[in-house]
C-alpha cells in the first residue's frame, strides 16, 4: 500500500515543469526565505531552491510541491488532496494521495507515510488568480532495506523548518504537443489533452513513465516501464516493485482516492530509439484493485502511444 501511495505522488509530479538546477547550503544558521524561494533543514543541513527547482501544482484539488537539487541528487515531493489554505497530515494515517518523499540520487526513498513516519504541511497561500503558493512543512521519512546478513535495517531522515514563499503555482497540465496517447476506457475514448513522458531515476532504477490526462474529465492513464525495456510484447504487472511494468487508471485525478492498477494485460513496444528517446507502442489492460477488496474494474482497450522521453 505504501508503494501505491508513492506511485500516486510520482504520477502527480508528472504535471510539473522540468527541473534544471538548485542550490544547497551546509551552513546551519538562520534561514531567510525570499520570494520565489524554498528552504528546509535536512538532518541539520540547510537546503534552498528557487525558480524551476521549486515548483507547485494545483490540479483538480490536489496540491503538489516538488523541489530538486541536480548537483546533490536530492529531491523532496509533497502531495495532498482536497487542498486549500490549512494544515494537512502527511503520515501513514493520511489518505492515499497524501504523503512526502525524500530521495538522493534515485536511492530507496524515505516516506512520511511509511510506518513510523510523520509530517505536516501548512498551506498559507493558494492564490489561483495570481498563481502563487506559500506555506511551511516538516516531516520524518522512513525507509527499510535488507543488509548483507539478511537483517531489515530501518533508517530515517528528519526535515524541519521547511518554508516556501510565493512559488509559481501551475494549474493546467500542458504536456508535450508532439506526444500522443489514445485509449478506450470501457469503450469510451479518453481524448487526452496532455501527454507527458519522463525518465525517472528512483530507488536505483530508471523508470520511463507516460501519463495522459483529460483536463475536462480529470481522467488519467499512466504507464510505468523499466528503463531497459526492449521492443516486443510484455505483460503488465500489479505490484510496483522496481523494474515492474505497471498500468494505472485514475477516474478523477486529484478529486478522489481511487486509483486502479493493471491486474492483467499486455503492452507491445513497436519501436524505441534510445538515442532520440522516441518510443511507440500499443497496449491493453484491465485496471482494478489488486487486493481484490474493491470489485470495480475498467477495461482499457485499443491503446496506442507515440512519445519522446
Amino acid at each position: 500500500m505504501k508503494n501505491i501511495k508513492l506511485l500516486n505522488i510520482l504520477f502527480i509530479t508528472l504535471l510539473s515543469i522540468s527541473f534544471v538546477g538548485c542550490s544547497g547550503d551546509d551552513d546551519s544558521g538562520t534561514q531567510s526565505v525570499n520570494e520565489g524561494e524554498l528552504v528546509a533543514t535536512i538532518d541539520g543541513d540547510l537546503y534552498s531552491a528557487e525558480g524551476a527547482n521549486a515548483s507547485t501544482i494545483l490540479f483538480n484539488g490536489t496540491f503538489n510541491l516538488t523541489t530538486t537539487n541536480p548537483t546533490t541528487g536530492e529531491t523532496i515531493i509533497i502531495t495532498v488532496s482536497n487542498a486549500a489554505v490549512g494544515s494537512f497530515d502527511l503520515s501513514n494515517s493520511a489518505n492515499s494521495l497524501n504523503g512526502a518523499a525524500y530521495t538522493i540520487n534515485g536511492e530507496n526513498a524515505f516516506l512520511s507515510n511509511y510506518e513510523g513516519g510523520t509530517g505536516t504541511i501548512n498551506i498559507t497561500k493558494l492564490d489561483t488568480e495570481n498563481l502563487l503558493a506559500s506555506g511551511t512543512f516538516e516531516f520524518v521519512g522512513v525507509r527499510e532495506y535488507v543488509d548483507t546478513n539478511g537483517n531489515i535495517i530501518t533508517e530515517t531522515v528528519t526535515i524541519t523548518n521547511g518554508e516556501f514563499n510565493n512559488l509559481t503555482l501551475i494549474t493546467q497540465a500542458t504536456g508535450n504537443p508532439d506526444n500522443s496517447l489514445e485509449v478506450d476506457i470501457n469503450g469510451v475514448a479518453l481524448s487526452a489533452d496532455s501527454v507527458n513522458a519522463i525518465e525517472i531515476d528512483f530507488q536505483g532504477n530508471t523508470t520511463l513513465t507516460v501519463s495522459a490526462i483529460n483536463n475536462s474529465t480529470n481522467q488519467n492513464v499512466a504507464i510505468s516501464l523499466p528503463g531497459d525495456i526492449t521492443v516486443g510484447t510484455h505483460d503488465f504487472e500489479s505490484l510496483p516493485f522496481p523494474g515492474a511494468i505497471i498500468g494505472q487508471y485514475t477516474p478523477n485525478l486529484g478529486g478522489g482516492n481511487e486509483t486502479y492498477v493493471s491486474i492483467d494485460g499486455t503492452i507491445t513496444i513497436t519501436s524505441y530509439d534510445t538515442g532520440t528517446g522516441v518510443m511507440e507502442g500499443t497496449f491493453e489492460f484491465t485496471a482494478g484493485d489488486f487486493t481484490g477488496i474493491d470489485p470495480i474494474t475498467y477495461e482499457l482497450t485499443n491503446g496506442s502511444f507515440s512519445v519522446e522521453f
